[in-house]
């Protein structure tokens, strides 16, 4: 290769020095564009100066984290000098940067086929060839190595890994076998760790065991070895055996240096067993001494919040949004913990500051609606969904937004937000419910009954959409026997939901089975006592089974419990003439 740069470095920086334009506070590749190089290639110092030029640019911004403008620079060098194996060798890195595993392959094997010998081209053709399954070759890859450099340990054990990559174990025990009878050999704690991970691959009881065994093996060998550790105990976490993995974890924190992974294990089988005040003690370590904290500090919050402990919870993600101003997971938390303290205007405040590139983008702009609609702000919160549905189309947004319409009476329009979104998403049975409702306000039963049975053919299990249904078959007297079958199923499913209990028993009313009705309702009222129409239908059924005195206390008690004064007067009406 012509980078020889004692000589023509020298020349750039006479060159540089004859810069008209400052440099200063230029970033190097700034820098670089102020330096004049020869254009003639005619001259080999010319050509050497602009190979090595090229070069130094393609380096710069390489470490400037910009790969794109550092292969420009590299493969102009490689046409100025195609016998440099080692400048493919850079383009092979930064096309891998890029994720271009092709052009990273064709980068390194051009590097290898100029240089046969170079060791690192063979060996980061085996890791290219590993990464996109082609194990055959790169085995022959790692052999290459082992030709050039039998003494190359990490060539030998990935020969072995992608023969068990391949399931060819036997090859893979061969393999391994042979380094650890290999008196020069140093990585035996590595080779044990493969084997184990190998076991583990084979599946199967016994391998298990043996799994188990190699892992111990590598960290008998090396204690400090976390990988092994970690594989160890999601080994036993995988046999349901938390106590030996929580044995291990502590076992090597206790003795090794501070691990993240370790602590974060540890944590997590507390959190599992539900011992959420030891959990909170390990999260605390790990914030204690971790560089980066955040994990640890947000499920410390979401403890706090499992736990009740909401002024606590506050405090900490307040610490943890000022420490990290653009953590949108405990912005959102902090918002949802002000709502649970019914602080509506700082959840508010909260909520609206979650980004629209964040995946609570959605669910937080519908709790910010939603609360401004218990405020009455019923105009901000629909120009808040009308703003987000036209950045985020996610089906909760419709929901909101046309439950936002339908506060305002607007149940065509509505329908017609919820028609857009069931476009959208077609089996999104929830919003195909919500039109079946706005159908319904409309006066549009046979539409409402046609998107109501939509619903459980796509979700049969469907409790509201069963008891809405047969409620409005009730109403309508129309299919009574196929109503109260539906009935029957929503009350079996939800046999403590006083709402679908008062369908089942209104059913069973309509065809005049008034003695199970009342049995019914009773429960229904029993579940929902402060329900205006549960208490009025029961009330009917006692005065269809003569019990006046019953009916006329629950007539009083439905027309205290709604506040529409039309229809508490009509309540009031059938204790002096019950129907």
């Amino acid at each position: 290769m012509l980078l020889k740069t004692t000589t023509s470095f020298g020349l750039l920086l006479a060159l540089s020095a004859c810069a008209t334009q400052t440099t200063k506070e230029k970033s190097n590749s700034e820098q670089l564009q102020s330096i004049v190089v020869p254009s003639s290639v005619s001259d080999p110092l010319n050509v050497r100066a602009e190979a090595d030029f090229q070069f130094i640019k393609g380096d710069v911004y390489s470490r400037e984290g910009k790969p794109a403008r550092a292969i420009e620079h590299f493969e102009k060098v490689a046409k100025l000098d195609p016998n440099a194996a080692s400048v493919y060798m850079r383009l092979s890195a930064e096309y891998k940067k890029l994720k271009k595993t092709k052009e990273a392959i064709l980068n390194a094997e051009k590097a290898a086929d100029k240089d046969p010998k170079s060791v690192e081209a063979h060996f980061v053709l085996g890791d290219l060839y590993t990464s996109e399954k082609s194990y055959d070759k790169a085995i022959a890859q790692y052999n290459a190595v082992l030709r050039l450099q039998p003494t190359n340990n990490d060539a030998a054990i990935n020969v072995g890994s992608v023969y068990a990559i391949q399931k060819d174990f036997k090859k893979a025990e061969q393999q391994f076998d042979a380094l650890l009878k290999n008196p020069q050999f140093q990585l035996s704690y590595l080779v044990h760790y493969y084997v184990g991970l190998m076991r583990i691959d084979q599946k199967a009881p016994k391998y298990e065991i043996a799994a188990e065994n190699a892992f111990k093996k590598a960290l008998a060998v090396k204690p400090d070895f976390e990988d092994a550790l970690m594989s160890l105990a999601n080994l036993y976490q995988q046999q349901n055996n938390p106590a030996k993995a929580l044995a291990v974890c502590e076992e090597y924190q206790k003795h090794q240096r501070f691990s993240v992974r370790v602590s974060e294990m540890i944590a997590q089988i507390y959190i599992d067993d539900g011992n959420l005040t030891k959990a909170y003690g390990q999260l605390d370590y790990i914030s204690s001494n971790a560089e980066s904290t955040f994990d640890a500090e947000l499920k410390m919050a979401l403890i706090l919040i499992k736990n009740k402990q909401l002024a606590l919870a506050t405090e900490k993600l307040n610490e943890i949004v000022t420490k990290y101003p653009t953590a949108d997971s405990a912005r959102y938390y902090l918002a949802a913990v002000h709502e649970e303290s019914r602080d509506a205007k700082k959840a508010i405040q909260n909520y609206l500051q979650v980004p629209a590139n964040s995946d609570h983008y959605g669910e937080a702009m519908v709790h910010a609606a939603f609360l401004l609609k218990g405020q009455g702000k019923i105009k901000q919160a629909l120009s808040l969904t009308a703003k987000v549905l036209n950045e985020n189309s996610e089906p909760q947004v419709y929901i909101m937004h046309a439950s936002l319409l339908e506060a305002k009476k607007d149940y065509a329009a509505a329908a017609q937000t919820l028609e857009k979104g069931i476009a959208k998403f077609a089996n999104n049975t929830e919003m195909r419910f919500q039109q079946a409702i706005m159908l319904d306000r409309m006066g549009k039963k046979e539409p409402m009954i046609t998107q109501l049975k939509k619903v459980l053919e796509m979700e049969p299990f469907h409790v509201q959409s069963l008891s809405y249904l047969a409620f409005s078959l009730a109403e309508m007297n129309q299919q009574l026997p196929e109503a109260e079958e539906l009935a029957r199923r929503a009350s079996e499913l939800s046999p403590k939901d006083g709402y679908v209990l008062d369908t089942y028993g209104w059913v069973l009313f309509k065809q005049k089975k008034f003695s199970e009705a009342v049995k019914v309702l009773e429960k229904a009222y029993e579940y929902q006592p402060s329900a205006s129409i549960i208490a009025e239908h029961l009330a009917d059924a006692y005065s269809k089974q003569s019990q006046a005195e019953k009916a006329q206390q629950l007539y009083k008690k439905a027309a205290s419990l709604t506040k529409d004064e039309i229809r508490a007067n009509k309540i009031r009406s059938k204790i002096q003439n019950p129907s």
